[in-house]
């Protein structure tokens, strides 16, 4: 791919997450990830220690009675390059419509976000996800696009 080309599907891409941010940000009042998807997280971060692991939040957003409730139902994990520190990614294929966000893990006991964290956050989806050790479903931290955190998130 030459240069051109590929700066214009960087900047396409970016367009399109751009408009389905401002279509659709924040249009939930709920979030509820799946079992199996919380299952998922916790192998592949135990499986990668200790080197971080990165992947994709999947899902829809429901109406269920008056809420619109964001159910994460998936993962999408694509390859990406990783140390005990960082993972280092692209974003150019990613699917538009279904990712609503990231999750990944630290290799140590805290799952505050970082600077590179709170910077992905920015660019990327609304709901994140960071699991430290000991890779469990209590050591799951949930944040926003702003790097606040959530609390009221049904696992």
């Amino acid at each position: 791919m030459d240069p051109v080309e590929s700066k214009l599907r960087s900047w396409t891409r970016r367009l399109g997450i751009w408009l389905r941010d401002l279509l659709f940000f924040e249009r939930f009042d709920r979030v509820r990830i799946e079992e199996s998807v919380i299952q998922d997280i916790c192998e592949m971060a135990a499986g990668s220690w200790p080197k971080e692991m990165i992947s994709f939040l999947t899902g829809e957003i429901r109406k269920e009675g008056k809420e619109r409730v964001l159910l994460i139902n998936g993962l999408y994990v694509k390859s990406y390059e990783a140390n005990e520190f960082s993972t280092y990614f692209s974003l150019h294929d990613l699917p538009m419509t279904s990712v609503y966000g990231t999750v990944h893990s630290h290799p140590g006991h805290s799952n505050r976000p970082s600077s590179a964290d709170r910077h992905l956050f920015s660019k990327y989806g609304w709901f994140h996800l960071i699991i430290c050790k000991p890779y469990r479903k209590e050591s799951i931290a949930v944040y926003n696009k702003h790097g606040d955190r959530i609390e009221s998130v049904d696992f």
